[in-house]
């Protein structure tokens, strides 16, 4: 009878009867309600499946088709065979339990985007194959292995009592750690805890204190199990980080752990040189540049991104200390960095990219210039390795300062180095280097430089193309349409129009009105986060004023967040997350909120970060894949832009060069909010002539609002957008080049 009707669960056309009851079979009134609860969460799902159909979840319709098919009639035969199966109450009940699990599971961290849900075909199946092992009595452990973490851990949780259920979570966790060192420490704590004393972890907690030192040295300090392994363990180099985390100074010395291991540097002689903020500064430039100079070497560096984090947390306290003096004059305002050699001035300028002003970056770089004597631009570069050169050039080419620069050197050596800025990018380990061409090319007006780097590029193309580099001909692919066929901003609506199409991607000038609605229901929903400082509080009360009253209600049920609401026009809802007095009643707020969302089945498609730059991480955080529209309210730099679009692949992207201004942000949010109040689609090129027209009138704020980037002149997050979707698809060929 089991292996009758396992046979039945692989024939997808065999669908229940309904009737009554949930299966039309006689169920006991004490099972239906679990045949009730799948129901409803296969609904929900399938909701939420075709309200993706134009979404770059799925490749294309048959996917879309099959993930449909997997939900319903899949399900359905699953269910009507446990039924008719004679397995006994209690057995019934356990896998009509885990196959409700695995549907909730399904939709929740799809709806978070930590499982595509395209991949329902594989759970359902692989739901399938540990219902069988275990209608078998053989171990579940052998359905995990080569199947995707998320999908194993999901269906796992459902078959705890099959006696492979230990060895198959500790075949998942070792996977996860593989893929995941950054963030498996924390899960020791809960989720893997029961592996905590076994000896491979003592192996993979080795591994990962050469990767993410910080991360251990945070866990190694801490007085919980996990910090205990750690300061348990057998190797050298976590040893040492036990040492540093002992010392006077931690976090000052743990990016020289490389160094400390070696014994270059001693704990005593750090913490001397950490109670002086310009000599410990001086010392992570030249450390870093050291570092890349051993790893252009090809000598094995450990540490280097706690180094890099290091040097750009040390970078924008300078950064900020400019910026904050911004009304006063020069020798004030520069003072605290004039010391400083070119080298020091470089990294201050790549590392501040998300919140140096216009002005600030003007003025460091002039430093930087001068402090070069005589001043060689290529030197330079060289003298730090060419660490993050790209970034710098598409940052210059942003302020208006990539020509002199270029000047500064010799033409040969300046047509070599716009040369390299095209080159090589498919050999980078991500595409950040990429995006920064593609954003440069934005900023960059002198036609003559233009057409040089259209001509790299299709050089660039061919060279990957005869090698068959399929990742470099994507890259190329894209920079080359990217580059080609805009010769001024008149030409916007023309070309955005046409590079949708060529990607396949939804529309860069407009966002629908008809998209922001949610699945069910009228009403469109957003949400708007403000941050515990006193740039939090004066952009809430500047923020309150967008929505005058008789068109706008507002409501706070509580003291963290707050409802506006529309009176008049279509129904709109904005849930706005306060503004608190300390980061941890903002993390406080932020969970009340969430939590009431989560309750209310409430999924926003228009998100809005309010503040510093450093708070966007925490809004990323909360974005879901339902996002349409994402307004940072700040620089939109590669992480940022990345970090939307892993979550929300077709999110239209609102950013700002520097940090954001809410004398720009508010007219921006009041021309938006009334689009969507009285049902409009957001045309952007519309949108941004009216504010351009609007801005031009007071001096003041003009120059401000030409640091915003609306969504189809961003060009770094169509780059992503057409990259990601190019090699889902597998077709850079079918991209048409200039010709």
């Amino acid at each position: 009878m089991k292996k009758f009707f396992l046979l039945l669960l692989l024939v997808p056309g065999w669908q229940r009867c309904r009737a009554a009851d949930t299966t039309g079979l006689g169920i006991p009134i004490g099972r239906q309600w679990i045949h009730e609860s799948i129901d409803r969460e296969q609904g929900e799902a399938v909701r939420m499946v075709k309200s993706a159909v134009d979404s770059s979840l799925f490749n294309d319709a048959r996917q879309r088709e099959s993930t449909i098919q997997a939900l319903t009639s899949t399900v359905d035969t699953i269910q009507t065979a446990i039924e008719e199966m004679d397995l006994g109450t209690r057995r019934t009940m356990v896998y009509l339990s885990a196959l409700n699990h695995t549907l909730t599971q399904y939709l929740r961290e799809s709806r978070f985007s930590q499982i595509s849900p395209g991949e329902a075909p594989d759970l359902i199946r692989n739901f399938q194959d540990m219902m069988h092992a275990d209608l078998e009595d053989s171990s579940v452990a052998t359905c995990v292995t080569g199947v995707p973490y998320q999908i194993a851990r999901i269906n796992l949780d459902g078959f705890d009592q099959n006696f492979g259920y230990r060895v198959g979570k500790a075949i998942i966790y070792r996977e996860y750690a593989a893929d995941h060192p950054d963030s498996v420490l924390g899960k020791l704590l809960d989720e893997y805890a029961e592996f905590l004393n076994e000896p491979f972890t003592d192996t993979i907690i080795a591994r990962i204190a050469r990767d993410y030192p910080v991360l251990v040295y945070t866990y190694a300090t801490s007085f919980t199990p996990v910090g205990q392994a750690i300061r348990r363990n057998p190797d050298s180099l976590v040893h040492q980080i036990v040492l540093i985390g002992r010392s006077q100074d931690p976090i000052r010395l743990l990016p020289f752990l490389d160094y400390l291991a070696s014994g270059e540097y001693t704990i005593a002689g750090l913490e001397k040189i950490s109670q002086d903020d310009d000599a410990y500064y001086g010392l992570v430039v030249r450390t870093i540049m050291d570092m890349n100079r051993r790893k252009t070497a090809g000598e094995p560096v450990i540490g280097m991104q706690a180094m890099e984090d290091e040097v750009k947390v040390r970078s924008l306290k300078y950064v900020r200390e400019v910026n904050d003096l911004h009304e006063s004059p020069d020798p004030v305002r520069f003072a605290s960095i004039d010391k400083f050699t070119p080298e020091e001035l470089y990294y201050m300028l790549i590392n501040g990219e998300e919140e140096i002003y216009t002005s600030s970056y003007v003025g460091v770089f002039k430093r930087m210039m001068q402090r070069m004597n005589p001043p060689h631009g290529d030197e330079l570069l060289m003298s730090v390795y060419f660490d993050k050169f790209r970034r710098f050039l598409s940052m210059a080419a942003a302020y208006n300062t990539l020509d002199s620069f270029l000047h500064s050197m010799n033409e040969m050596n300046s047509t070599t180095l716009m040369q390299y800025f095209i080159t090589g990018l498919e050999q980078t380990p991500d595409i950040e280097d990429a995006v920064d061409v593609a954003d440069a090319f934005g900023s960059i007006n002198d036609q003559v430089l233009n057409r040089f780097l259209e001509h790299e590029v299709e050089l660039n193309f061919l060279r990957v193309s005869g090698r068959g580099d399929q990742r470099g001909k994507v890259i190329y692919a894209i920079l080359a349409k990217l580059f080609h066929g805009r010769e001024s901003s008149d030409q916007d609506s023309v070309w955005s129009r046409d590079i949708a199409a060529r990607f396949n991607l939804p529309p860069l000038d407009v966002v629908p009105f008809s998209s922001l609605l949610p699945d069910t229901g009228k009403t469109v929903n957003e949400e708007a986060f403000f941050y515990a400082d006193k740039d939090g509080y004066e952009s809430f009360n500047s923020f309150k004023t967008d929505f005058p009253k008789g068109l706008w209600r507002m409501y706070q049920p509580n003291k963290y967040w707050m409802m506006i609401t529309s009176a008049k026009g279509m129904p709109v809802t904005i849930y706005v997350k306060l503004p608190m007095a300390t980061p941890d009643d903002d993390d406080s707020g932020q969970n009340v909120l969430t939590a009431y969302l989560d309750t209310k089945d409430i999924h926003p498609t228009v998100y809005i970060h309010r503040g510093h730059s450093y708070h966007v991480e925490a809004t990323i955080s909360q974005i879901q894949n339902t996002a349409r529209l994402v307004m940072l309210g700040s620089c939109g730099g590669y992480n940022s832009l990345a970090g939307v679009l892993d979550i929300a692949p077709d999110a239209q992207i609102i950013s700002s060069k520097q940090t954001g201004s809410m004398y720009v942000n508010e007219p921006i949010l009041r021309i938006i909010e009334e689009y969507i109040r009285t049902g409009k689609n957001l045309d952007w090129i519309n949108i941004w002539a009216k504010l351009n027209e609007q801005f031009r009138s007071d001096p003041r704020y003009f120059a401000l609002f030409q640091d915003y980037i609306p969504p189809y002149r961003n060009l770094g997050a169509i780059f992503i957008k057409a990259y990601r979707k190019l090699v889902r698809n597998n077709q850079p060929d079918n991209i048409a080049r200039k010709n």
